[in-house]
């Protein structure tokens, strides 16, 4: 199968990539390893989003309609592989439905979940470390939980939970939030400036421990500091090749806006290129 365009990672930012290239005529699909949809299927409602308040599933249930009606197709399952050939003008791209050639991919594949640095983070996973308010804040009704993070995910994320959580606790060292998320954050959880030490407990999650001594009960932490971006596909492709990043993979700041501004960056930077090839 020959594609103008292969977008790998059908969240906010390959979805809006794979619209400015359908917009102009090109025939373009997009993979994504479960279902479409990122991070953004598991926030709740979005405070700083343009436009009547919505949530993340409703978001991307309308961004999904809108690229589908445009022309995009949808593939479900992982891409294992990029490359070269022949020359440098094609992408060859190794999918779970089968080999494909690209005159151009776009690379959306987002972070890896987040980590804390403390001892022993590993042996916490699933005895009260997670990564998803959604998924796991119902085990944790009428308890308390900690949120780790800097950045707009992770405000959404404490935001979620404080509908469900006896107390939420923010851990962050961000200087400051977008005014009307502050202003939700200020009315919701408690906000501490401070890190995160260690974790201790008998068996499960029973506390917190912070850099600056406080230690805070909890039955669960919710990380999203150390995130890494899921930048593999990237590896040692030859210079020239026409693969361009976009989203959360590029390491830069994360929020719903910059990612759909930086989804949309790259998908016109694949029209220029291909419009003058």
């Amino acid at each position: 199968m020959m594609w103008d365009v292969v977008v790998i990672g059908a969240g906010i930012a390959g979805l809006t990539a794979a619209r400015a290239c359908a917009d102009r005529g090109l025939r373009v699909v997009a993979h994504d390893a479960l279902a479409p949809g990122g991070q953004l299927i598991n926030l709740g409602t979005l405070a700083d989003w343009p436009g009547p308040a919505t949530t993340g599933p409703d978001l991307m249930g309308a961004l999904l309609t809108d690229v589908v009606d445009r022309g995009v197709e949808i593939a479900y399952g992982e891409v294992t592989g990029l490359g070269a050939g022949p020359g440098t003008e094609v992408v060859t791209v190794e999918a779970a439905d089968g080999p494909a050639t690209a005159r151009a991919v776009v690379v959306a594949t987002g972070c890896t979940p987040g980590r804390l640095d403390v001892p022993d983070a590993d042996a916490w996973e699933g005895r009260g470390v997670s990564h998803c308010a959604t998924c796991d804040g119902p085990l944790h009704a009428g308890r308390e939980v900690v949120v780790v993070g800097d950045d707009e995910w992770t405000a959404y994320e404490a935001l979620e939970l404080a509908g469900i959580a006896k107390q939420v606790t923010l851990v962050s060292t961000a200087p400051a939030w977008p005014a009307s998320l502050g202003r939700r954050l200020d009315d919701a959880v408690d906000v501490r400036r401070a890190g995160v030490a260690a974790l201790s407990g008998d068996g499960t999650l029973g506390a917190v421990h912070l850099t600056d001594g406080e230690v805070l009960d909890a039955s669960g932490v919710f990380v999203y500091t150390h995130a890494e971006p899921r930048s593999a596909l990237l590896d040692g492709l030859p210079a020239g090749v026409p693969v361009w990043s976009a989203g959360d993979v590029t390491g830069g700041p994360r929020s719903l806006l910059t990612a759909a501004a930086d989804g949309r960056r790259a998908g016109l930077a694949v029209v220029a290129h291909l419009e003058e090839a």
